[in-house]
């Protein structure tokens, strides 16, 4: 008797499995395109504030649902939109990119991948990797999507994030070498706008 009822509960759980692969399967989903022309990185750091664009990245959704993601940024489209006289904007872009900060020239890209996704009655939370200077770290945030028959809209939450996480600490307190006279905060302020398109059949 014993052996009998074992037998029927592995038999169960290998059908509950069954159902739940069969499910994922068959569940109908659709790729979204991230459209690099009207999708952003919205960053504020300080008394500054640009925005940095997508170099490609894709968006998964299963029922009306983002399911998965990856998404990549190229950090050497940094803008500063804050600074009308030239040659200041494009000498603290310059900055960003350099070696003291994002290294562009090393790191050029920085990659964000969707782990999973939460759904509550009235909000979404994204949880993923995101890797910056070679760094990865996991983040997650909420945030709003819009829907229509063949485009994506999906708006984060502001994102705060702290690049001494990602090692750099160049014009901070913590780094010794640092000019106190200019010193530059670790925390930094994003927020992301996605557009994405899906693709013709």
């Amino acid at each position: 008797m014993k052996f009998l009822f074992t037998i029927l509960t592995i038999s169960f759980l290998q059908f509950s499995l069954y159902s739940v692969i069969a499910e994922e399967v068959t569940s109908d989903t659709t790729i979204y395109i991230i459209d690099t022309d009207s999708s952003k990185v919205e960053w504020a750091c300080d008394i500054h504030h640009g925005y940095v664009l997508f170099e490609n990245g894709e968006l998964k959704v299963v029922d009306g649902k983002i399911v998965d993601g990856n998404l990549n940024v190229n950090m050497d489209s940094i803008v500063d939109i804050d600074i009308d006289y030239e040659l200041m904007r494009l000498t603290l872009q310059n900055t960003l990119k350099s070696f003291e900060f994002f290294h562009s020239e090393k790191y050029q890209f920085s990659n964000f991948t969707i782990d999973h996704i939460e759904n509550a009655e009235n909000s979404s939370t994204i949880y993923g990797d995101i890797t910056i200077l070679g760094v990865t770290k996991c983040i997650n945030f909420q945030y709003d999507l819009i829907l229509e028959s063949d485009t994506l809209q999906a708006i984060s939450e502001e994102i705060i994030l702290d690049r001494s996480d990602f090692g750099n600490t160049s014009m901070s307190e913590e780094d010794a070498k640092s000019d106190q006279s200019f010193i530059v905060p670790n925390d930094f302020k994003i927020v992301v706008t996605l557009v994405g398109i899906k693709p013709p059949q």
